[in-house]
């Protein structure tokens, strides 16, 4: 009698293979379904770089010397740091260990900073799990046997995150939420899909393979691999300097997640709605790393000075402790590469410390906010992909204080990037500096 009903739910499956499910009704979960597996239309991709297209190669960092940048030290500042063996940015061992990264619909349960997400079942529902697979890259192997890096392609995958490709992240494809055009007018959208508000990369581990205590190398445990060379800096940057210990518990750790949080004016053309339909899209997300390494110290437990590789003091200066974060942020964006169209801009100098920003037309926080899109500001840059709008290219200069970090802004002008024809190259002229 068991095997007639297995037999005749067998036989159900192939006659009716267009039955119904949750998923199809709109009430999709957090898993997978099987067409995911072998028919993504997403392409998720991550990115460790300010500029999104053709970001500096290691050597033209600092300005062209390749060199680590390093916070002031002295009194009142980062104590006197061991500088002994320093690499150049170029030899700097970097490994990442990625939990996941998600994206989450759901514009007010995530204000502030995410700290109304209380409790796990607050966290299931707000976020969509699109990419729950860790993933560990490493710029060069940290074990002579086989390892996580190796088995997942990862020295390859860090080559991409660093260079401007981005490093594939195996993803299933998010929701596209099925609307009537009915509903969609009542609800105030002229398009039909989901809009999504913000994205977290959650960082297990980021290690930096520069890292001394009283001037003695630091070894610690990476990918369950004993004595890596370095220091995992995710705790360093989890809270800004001198944030106290009553309030961090009310703070969400900014490495994990990493976060973006599209803002109004970021949402009135957003960047971030996946239409419903069939057309292939990449969903990139990615964080200012490469252009901003630099030399941090502090005094530890044990009263010995730790020297390590950081983040730049972008937006809290680092004068000493133990906690440096705050000066890592990500941005996100939905592209379609079928209807996108390519941008260059003459009037660059060739300047190590300047960049084109890409911006949507409403944005004004170009410092605060990393732009949509980014290149150097050479002769010929180049943006590869741009949805229609309007925007704002926008001159950016690393020049009031020297960290890698754009923080000056010298000119801009709008453009417009037409719904039609598609995949066009457009021209803007901007003297930069």
């Amino acid at each position: 009698m068991q095997s007639y009903y297995f037999f005749l739910l067998l036989s159900c499956f192939f006659l009716f293979p267009n039955c119904k499910t949750d998923v199809d009704l709109g009430k999709e979960t957090k898993f997978p379904v099987i067409s995911t597996l072998f028919n993504n239309r997403m392409l998720l991709l991550l990115k460790g770089t300010y500029a999104t297209d053709n970001p500096l190669d290691w050597s033209e960092l600092n300005n062209g010397t390749g060199d680590l940048y390093i916070d002031a030290q002295g009194d009142g500042l980062d104590p006197i740091m061991t500088l002994t063996n320093l690499p150049k940015a170029a030899d700097l061992p970097i490994f990442l260990d990625i939990g996941e990264v998600r994206i989450s619909s759901k514009f007010e349960k995530g204000f502030n900073d995410l700290t109304q997400i209380r409790d796990t079942i607050d966290s299931n529902k707000f976020w969509d799990f699109i990419a729950p697979n860790r993933q560990v890259f490493c710029t060069r192997t940290y074990s002579l046997d086989n390892n996580t890096c190796i088995e997942s392609d990862g020295i390859l995958k860090a080559y991409d995150f660093f260079n401007g490709i981005g490093a594939q992240f195996p993803s299933n494809d998010p929701s596209a939420e099925t609307l009537s055009w009915e509903e969609a007018a009542a609800a105030g959208k002229a398009w039909l899909g989901r809009e999504y508000y913000y994205s977290g990369i959650y960082f297990r581990s980021l290690v930096t393979g520069f890292a001394l205590d009283a001037g003695a190398p630091l070894a610690i445990r990476f990918d369950n691999r004993p004595n890596i060379f370095g220091l995992n800096i995710v705790p360093r940057n989890n809270y800004a300097p001198g944030t106290t210990t009553s309030e961090k518990s009310a703070i969400v750790p900014k490495m994990f997640p990493s976060l973006f949080s599209q803002t109004f004016e970021q949402a009135l053309q957003s960047d971030m709605r996946i239409r419903e339909g069939f057309d292939p899209y990449i969903l990139e997300v990615r964080i200012n790393l490469k252009e901003n390494l630099m030399l941090h110290s502090y005094t530890s437990s044990r009263s010995t000075t730790v020297t390590y590789v950081g983040v730049s003091d972008i937006f809290f200066d680092h004068k000493g402790e133990g906690d440096a974060g705050g000066n890592i942020i990500s941005r996100a964006r939905v592209i379609y590469p079928e209807t996108a169209s390519s941008l260059t801009i003459s009037g660059g100098t060739n300047s190590l410390l300047h960049y084109y920003g890409i911006f949507r037309f409403e944005e004004t926080q170009f410092i605060n906010e990393l732009p949509l899109a980014a290149t150097p500001a050479k002769q010929n840059a180049k943006i590869k992909y741009l949805n229609p709008g309007t925007y704002k290219v926008v001159c950016l200069g690393d020049v009031s204080k020297r960290d890698g970090y754009p923080d000056t802004v010298v000119r801009e002008t709008a453009f417009t990037i037409p719904e039609y024809p598609f995949r066009q190259t457009y021209n803007v002229d901007l003297a930069c500096p």
